[in-house]
């Protein structure tokens, strides 16, 4: 979830009818920002008197801040919920093999207890040497950032729980706040419906009827984004008839054993040239990463491209893929998609 899906968000609320008491949204997702998270839940807050979540899958970090400003948690058993606990991204020096280092502020503080309370180091000096050493590994703002970050985390995840908790189950918000925060030890976490109620969050009880619905509405989705089948550009071409002289047979020359050895270096010339194929037309392809979706409006994140491909000498299918576009897009509805 990015800033960029925001007045997307916005078009979908505008489209709602102006006297709606309550909404529910249904959302699969492995996180992103959590400021954008917050700001849904906050314009959604602002016009409905009640808001649910629908989790048939997986709805992680961001998406699970989403969860805790909902008045109603309806998980699949199937779906899970995740840590809260933020993630930064260093970009690493150019000659490091690692493009870019991921790691939270709950990693830092795992790591000097590991030193301190397994490895036995009790002085201060050394434990200051320690910390120095990941600084210099790290960096220090981004040790910063990465602290701002969770105490962020732990601020709006008591801040969501609030909006809907009152009197004495308010109390319980910083402490579920801080559960999703720190106690599950790995950002990926999978937590499943049963955890979720055990911490304390307001999961609806189990509706076989309900959760039938839920799961088959994913499978839609799910069969209509191909999440299943990653995007193969070599794949592309090959499903395009104008591309097949990439694939087609290689051309051969019989050539007598006796043949003098300039009529061999000729037919061996024939050969290669008769390899390379470069004359086939660029295929289009459009692929669709993210939906926002109701019944009064339908809005897709699509990259558009083409990929161009030749066959060298050596028989191996070079493929180049240009982008063309990539952005959020309404698409139109038929009549019959557009029924509640």
């Amino acid at each position: 979830m990015a800033v960029d899906s925001i007045p997307v968000f916005l078009d979908q609320l505008q489209a709602l009818p102006t006297d709606l008491e309550a909404l529910d949204l249904l959302i699969v997702s492995m996180g992103g920002d959590p400021t954008v998270a917050w700001r849904i839940v906050s314009l959604i807050r602002e016009r409905v008197e009640r808001f649910s979540v629908l989790i048939p899958q997986a709805a992680f970090s961001a998406a699970t801040l989403i969860a805790l400003g909902a008045d109603e948690i309806v998980m699949h058993p199937n779906g899970n919920l995740g840590p809260v606990d933020p993630q930064i991204n260093v970009p690493r020096a150019k000659g490091d093999q690692q493009r870019s280092l991921s790691f939270g502020s709950e990693d830092l503080m795992a790591f000097l207890q590991f030193v301190r309370d397994s490895v036995g180091l009790s002085d201060q000096r050394e434990l200051a040497n320690v910390f120095g050493r990941v600084c210099d590994a790290v960096g220090p703002v981004p040790i910063g950032v990465a602290a701002r970050g969770s105490q962020l985390s732990l601020a709006m995840g008591e801040k969501l729980l609030r909006m809907h908790m009152k009197d004495d189950q308010a109390q319980k918000a910083p402490i579920i706040a801080e559960e999703l925060n720190k106690n599950f030890f790995h950002h990926g976490y999978p937590v499943s419906r049963s955890e979720a109620i055990e911490i304390g969050l307001k999961v609806a009880e189990r509706n076989p009827d309900l959760e039938t619905l839920l799961w088959r509405t994913w499978k839609s989705v799910e069969d209509e984004l191909e999440l299943r089948k990653g995007f193969n550009p070599l794949e592309r071409l090959k499903m395009s008839e104008d591309c097949g002289a990439l694939f087609g047979p290689v051309p051969h020359v019989e050539i007598p054993a006796n043949a003098p050895q300039d009529l061999r270096i000729q037919a061996f010339q024939r050969v290669i040239a008769g390899s390379v194929v470069h004359s086939v037309p660029p295929v289009n392809y459009q692929t669709v990463h993210a939906i926002i979706e109701s019944p009064r409006m339908f809005n897709h994140f699509v990259t558009e491209g083409m990929v161009f491909g030749v066959r060298n000498a050596d028989l191996q299918i070079m493929y180049n893929n240009v982008v063309i576009r990539s952005g959020w897009a309404t698409v139109s509805m038929s009549t019959d998609e557009g029924g509640e």
